[in-house]
């Protein structure tokens, strides 16, 4: 999958000096706070067609997380911004 930018991001996760760009990118996100001042962040990612057939086959998705904790996440394919 492909980190991709969209029009609600407001900020940029450069990638670490000691990573190449084969390992790692750039994320564009959104981050802001819910309606009760919940801190999130938002990414959006578009699915090869080799990860969309790979899902069809039920093979799933993975979430990596580079660090010690585990934060809560969402995946989901909802718009996840109140329209205006």
């Amino acid at each position: 999958m492909l980190p991709i930018s969209f029009k609600e991001a407001n900020f940029t996760f450069t990638k670490p000096e000691s990573m190449t760009d084969e390992q790692c990118s750039d994320l564009c996100v959104f981050k802001g706070h819910t309606d009760d001042s919940t801190p999130i962040i938002i990414s959006k990612w578009q699915p090869s067609k080799e990860d969309i057939e790979a899902i069809n086959r039920g093979e799933g998705i993975y979430l990596v997380i580079v660090g010690e904790g585990m934060p809560p996440v969402e995946l989901f394919t909802d718009y996840p911004f109140v329209p205006q």
